[in-house]
């Protein structure tokens, strides 16, 4: 009987003192909370909540985490180990600490759960790893690799072809093709604006076009009217006259406009006169007026090339420098009296002694003095028969 007493008191002693060591002892445990996002993209990066608890009865210090960065997983954005610090048990309100890790996945990861290794120590003892699993999908991704038109023109009808390809490594699902346009410029007809999901440059405008008309002449200036009748604004324009064979520049043979929008006109001058071909000078001038007719003859056959060419430089709306060429109808008035040309509409005038008035008038003054002569003689002729 006193045996089993004995015994009985030896195993209660050694079950307490068990239950001692168990109380007063930690426990660690690393949990898991979550990850952001789930799945993780092959490529992109992954954030992870773990919760380390003390789950024993005694105080842990100097406790320290660590993520193993085995394939495809590495650590960014910090260190991979961790000092926590201390970690009390489990009955109070401080026996457990939550930490964050930002991993970057390998863009070449293929899609399933990939184990992530985690370990843990305290108080400088022993190193306990701990594994978890990572949900990873292949990354896809769609990507605009070339367009078949850099310009557009306004108010023209222009055919678009984009070509997509799928640089990630797994296939794409449920592609999603949208136009977006903040200002409505551009937009799409025959469909809708939903297509793609990437976004590409587009240059709207591009070059424009010019009309030039002559406008008056005035004291040897010619002036010239330029307008831009394009769809573009036109920036730095200027006019400039080259060298030809009808018509000689007087002075500078260009002129600076500035900027024209699309609609606008200006004027510029120049002093133009028509070049050897056309002026009205030596036998062919004395010819003329000799022979009144043959004077409007040749200054119509002189007006047969008056094509003015004149030039426009501009830029366009994409930054390019162009230019522009346009042939003006110019006609020039003749002065016989002073044999000088300038640039008008066509008025042919002869001097007073080359025009018909003055071969009347001679003929009439002639008429009219044998008419006085014979007067005269009459008179004197019948005085001297009476007596």
């Amino acid at each position: 009987m006193k045996k089993t007493v004995l015994g009985i008191i030896l195993f209660l002693i050694c079950a307490f003192a068990v239950y001692a060591v168990e109380y007063e002892s930690p426990a660690i445990k690393v949990t898991l909370l979550n990850q952001d996002p789930s799945p993780a993209r092959a490529g992109d990066t992954v954030e992870l909540r773990l919760r380390v608890e003390n789950t024993g009865g005694g105080t842990v210090q100097n406790l320290e985490i660590e993520v193993l960065q085995n394939y495809p997983f590495t650590v960014i954005d910090g260190s991979a180990l961790q000092n926590l610090g201390t970690l009390y048990a489990y009955q109070t309100a401080k026996n457990y600490i939550n930490t964050q890790y930002k991993l970057k996945i390998d863009k070449d990861a293929l899609k399933g759960q990939h184990e992530l290794k985690v370990r843990y120590r305290h108080d400088s003892q022993e190193w306990t790893t701990v594994s978890f699993n990572i949900d990873v999908t292949s990354k896809e991704f769609a990507q605009i690799i070339y367009v078949d038109k850099a310009k557009l023109e306004p108010g023209k009808e222009t055919e678009m072809k984009f070509t997509i390809t799928n640089i990630g490594n797994a296939p794409l699902q449920n592609l999603v093709f949208s136009w977006s346009e903040a200002d409505g410029v551009v937009l799409p007809v025959y469909s809708d604006d939903t297509k793609y999901k990437t976004k590409a440059g587009i240059f709207v405008g591009g070059e424009t076009d010019f009309d030039v008309a002559f406008s008056q002449s005035s004291q040897g200036q010619t002036s010239l009217s330029v307008a831009n009748t394009g769809n573009n604004p036109a920036q730095s324009v200027s006019v400039r006259v080259p060298a030809q064979e009808n018509f000689r520049i007087v002075g500078s043979n260009s002129a600076i406009i500035g900027n024209l929008d699309k609609g606008d006109y200006t004027v510029v001058s120049f002093q133009i006169t028509q070049g050897s071909t056309g002026n009205f000078t030596g036998a062919r001038q004395r010819q003329a007026a000799q022979q009144p007719q043959n004077l409007q003859n040749i200054a119509r056959a002189s007006g047969g090339n008056n094509n003015l060419r004149v030039i426009i430089d501009y830029t366009d709306t994409t930054g390019e420098r162009r230019s522009v060429e346009k042939n003006v109808p110019i006609q020039f008035r003749t002065d016989t009296a002073t044999g000088s040309t300038s640039g008008t509409r066509t008025t042919t005038q002869t001097g007073f002694f080359s025009s018909w008035t003055f071969y009347i008038i001679v003929i009439a003054a002639v008429g009219a003095g044998i008419f006085y002569r014979k007067k005269i003689g009459a008179f004197f002729g019948n005085k001297i028969s009476k007596k």
